[in-house]
């Protein structure tokens, strides 16, 4: 299939586009500056501003599949909420147009998918102490090497040192009064978070054309290609009642494998690792 790929130089993608190229399809990468992709014979690259129709139209028509990973670079202020609804808009606008026929997988994030609780993410009461108590050393370690922060390796310490007491409860609230008012600061700006559930809304009911919206779990970060994984319609994926992950690698193999199934036709889905074996 001929398969467009919207944000194709981020990270999730970049692991998209390597997965479709090696499933044998012909990808187009549209970024601002798609070479940044490595090279492969079935790759054509597309520089496009999605904020221009004219540009969106000419790099996505002609495609049996649109694949949107378009996330904003730069900060988490408002102006990555007001990228995430525009793009959101257009991109579904400019596919309704010209690749009629076709299917659109837009990947939005967590924050869109409902809790057990019966709520989305920043609504649920267990909001954020649940979410971030949760999250193993090893997450905080990663965002720690993302961002350069030096308070996650704190975070990834602190509950490091919690797992390692058995008179603990592993999911214990943090004991340093600057961990707690960090979270509570972290929780009062997703903007980000904030336009991928917005953009769900523009999909909810559309039956016009033929769309899938992904949504990666609560914990995703690199790692190893496992070739397995599971899917969960609507809900955060959890085990045993806490936020469950999965690798960049394996969900871009999930958003792949929906590209060719189209087995999500008009649903909201998230994929994460196999539940493990009961007994």
């Amino acid at each position: 299939m001929k398969i467009a790929v919207i944000g194709a130089t981020g990270m999730i993608g970049s692991a998209v586009t390597q997965e479709l190229l090696a499933k044998g399809h012909e990808v187009t990468a549209i970024a601002r500056n798609p070479r940044k992709t490595p090279d492969h014979t079935a790759l054509r690259r597309k520089a496009a501003d999605i904020f221009n129709f004219d540009q969106l139209t000419g790099a996505i028509v002609g495609h049996d599949v649109v694949i949107s990973a378009y996330a904003p670079a730069g900060g988490n202020g408002p102006e990555a909420y007001k990228a995430l609804v525009e793009a959101g808009w257009r991109i579904k606008r400019v596919f309704k147009q010209v690749c009629a026929g076709g299917y659109l997988i837009n990947i939005g994030g967590a924050s869109s998918l409902w809790t057990p609780n019966g709520f989305q993410m920043f609504e649920d009461p267990a909001w954020p102490s649940w979410f971030f108590n949760a999250a193993p050393p090893e997450h905080f370690r990663y965002l720690h090497s993302m961002t350069g922060n030096a308070i996650f390796l704190e975070f990834a310490e602190t509950r490091e040192r919690i797992l390692a007491d058995p008179a603990q409860d592993p999911r214990a609230d943090w004991p340093a009064e600057h961990l707690l008012a960090f979270i509570r600061n972290l929780a009062t700006n997703h903007n980000k978070g904030e336009g991928g559930r917005a953009q769900l809304e523009f999909f909810v009911d559309d039956h016009s054309f033929r769309w899938s919206f992904a949504s990666p779990p609560w914990f995703l970060r690199p790692g190893a290609r496992t070739g397995v994984y599971r899917t969960v319609i609507d809900k955060l994926p959890v085990v045993g009642h806490q936020p469950d992950g999965i690798s960049v690698a394996d969900f871009a193999l999930a958003v792949a494998d929906e590209a060719e199934a189209q087995q999500y036709l008009h649903r909201h889905w998230s994929a994460a690792r196999p539940a493990p074996a009961e007994g």
